[in-house]
């Protein structure tokens, strides 16, 4: 049975309208809690690329915060959401423009669970698939934490910017644009990406904040 769509969400017309470790304990990235337009970049050790990129692969906790656009030929919604992660949880939260929670998914290895605002619940094996029931769009879920991460996992391509971070990564028939950075407690983490993908599908994401470390965030 197809979920009955959010009201919030419901479809429209297209819009108009040793070295690494000294450097983690200076910048205390690991415990930091960082919203993009509060960070100052000279308050900050930045860690080369090299560095940021183990640091960032060994993340444990992390969560992200911020604005999406989901478009395809026909339709087009705007959305809040928060990502968070952790080695065996993941939790997806979907708010509408108020910043009223739609929808939650959180999923782990025994399975996947979507909440919805009206009560509804559904059951999935994973979070892709109650993540394409919420958005009626199928995207490829599985990789989401690396590109919101600004990783590149093992079968993905990438064009590199300046300074040694993806600009572009290639993903199978999807592409990720990075179009901006932000340092973030010693760490440059992506803030504006969008990713264009089949069937015209193109996702946009403004992440706005930042949690690391820690084993749960509120």
């Amino acid at each position: 049975m197809r979920i009955p769509y959010p009201r919030a969400l419901a479809r429209h017309p297209a819009r108009r309208p040793i070295r690494i470790l000294a450097a983690l304990l200076l910048t205390g990235v690991l415990s930091a809690c960082a919203t993009t337009s509060l960070i100052q970049p000279s308050t900050y050790v930045i860690l080369p690329t090299t560095e940021r990129n183990q640091v960032v692969a060994s993340l444990k906790y992390w969560q992200a915060s911020g604005q999406a656009a989901l478009s395809t030929p026909k339709t087009s919604e705007d959305f809040g959401f928060r990502w968070k992660q952790s080695p065996q949880h993941q939790e997806l939260s979907i708010y509408d423009t108020l910043g009223r929670t739609v929808a939650r998914i959180e999923a782990d290895p025994q399975g996947a669970h979507l909440q919805l605002a009206n009560g509804e619940t559904r059951q999935a094996d994973n979070l892709g698939a109650l993540l394409a029931l919420v958005l009626h769009v199928d995207l490829p879920a599985s990789e989401l934490p690396d590109w919101i991460l600004g990783l590149r996992n093992a079968t993905a391509t990438e064009q590199l910017n300046p300074a040694g971070l993806p600009e572009v990564l290639h993903s199978g028939p999807w592409q990720i644009h990075y179009l901006q950075y932000a340092p973030i407690g010693g760490l440059t983490m992506p803030k504006l990406l969008q990713a264009t993908g089949p069937e015209g599908i193109t996702l946009r994401l403004a992440i706005t904040q930042w949690r690391m470390g820690g084993h749960s965030a509120p």
